[in-house]
């Protein structure tokens, strides 16, 4: 038993003597003008983080599941004469969405991808997303940390099988991102469709992904 005690110290004195500590400085004959110094080491590690924010989203730091909805209504009386149709929803109403991106690892590409025009669920009954159009501007109150200024949004790829668009790029500072704007979108009522209920749905190409690549 007393073998086991003298080996446990010797153990925990060993522990102790490999363990960071604060360094110390003893001057035994200390007189007027003599100094003892001690330094400190500090290390700080940063996570390299991305996020990505079009809509609704309940903080900075959290993958919330809200996905906003837009909707447009078309009066019989206006029906293709080209007067722009202001959307229903969007985190900021009337059809606009805040709009949020940082990281901290360099440049960031931001892109959108669609998966065909909108549709009614008839073959032949398309509506080409050219048909939206997307105002890019300011937040109207800042974020602390953030640069609020109109983002480029990425151009709608136009093509029958749709895909992703024409990505735009934001320029890190210090290998940071941290910026935020307002996207608000419209219908420019253009064409005289067949009548029904175009998108909405996943199924009638009526959702639009966008993604933050960190490059």
């Amino acid at each position: 038993m007393k073998k086991l005690a003298v080996v446990t110290a010797l153990i925990l004195s060993s522990l102790l003597a490999n363990t960071a500590q604060a360094e110390s400085t003893f001057v035994p004959a200390a007189v007027t003008g003599s100094t003892a110094s001690a330094r400190l080491d500090f290390t700080i590690t940063i996570p390299q983080v991305l996020f990505l924010r079009v809509g609704t989203s309940s903080g900075n730091a959290v993958s919330d599941p809200t996905i906003n909805g837009i909707v447009y209504t078309v009066p019989a009386a206006n029906l293709g004469d080209s007067s722009v149709i202001t959307g229903v929803g969007g985190d900021l109403a009337a059809g606009a969405v805040t709009v949020r991106v940082y990281g901290n690892g360099g440049n960031i590409s931001l892109n959108s991808a669609t998966t065909g025009p909108l549709n009614s669920g008839t073959v032949g009954e398309n509506i080409a997303w050219s048909e939206i159009s997307v105002a890019t501007a300011a937040l109207t109150a800042t974020t602390p940390g953030f640069t609020n200024a109109a983002i480029t949004h990425p151009a709608f790829n136009l093509t029958p099988g749709g895909g992703a668009g024409t990505a735009t790029t934001l320029t890190a500072a210090v290998k940071v991102v941290r910026v935020e704007g307002k996207w608000t979108y419209t219908y420019l009522n253009t064409t005289v469709p067949a009548a029904g209920t175009y998108g909405g749905t996943v199924v009638k190409n009526g959702r639009v992904t966008y993604t933050a690549t960190q490059l």
